[in-house]
């Protein structure tokens, strides 16, 4: 149970940060080709989605872990999936961006398993 909890947690920081880099035009150019530049409602969606990731992220480390313990392990969650960004996006933007998508697939699922345990 509590493993899903942590798989959850690092799921959504990923995959918001992820949607955060995305909209991003220097990022966004990396997948796209040089001098791409996202559609404006594109990048309020991806903005949006993002930071309700990282809202609910954090929310249900709260949740699990308490007020206290659940925002420093937010904050480790989120430390951990920005160093794994930062070390993917110059070597590897379409893989670091696969990965987010499959954050987000895991996090659904992990939300689900944790709602019919």
């Amino acid at each position: 149970m509590e493993l899903l909890s942590n798989v959850l947690v690092f799921a959504l920081c990923y995959a918001g940060l992820s949607a955060l880099c995305l909209a991003m035009d220097r990022h966004y150019a990396d997948l796209h080709g040089r001098g791409a530049e996202p559609p404006a409602p594109l990048r309020r969606r991806l903005r949006w989605t993002g930071w309700l990731a990282l809202a609910a992220g954090l929310a249900w480390a709260m949740h699990s872990a308490g007020a206290g313990y659940g925002l420093v392990y937010w904050i480790g969650s989120l430390t951990g999936c920005g160093l794994l960004l930062i070390w993917l996006l110059p070597y590897a933007p379409r893989q670091a961006m696969r990965l987010g998508r499959g954050a987000g697939t895991a996090a659904i699922v992990a939300a689900v398993a944790l709602a019919v345990l």
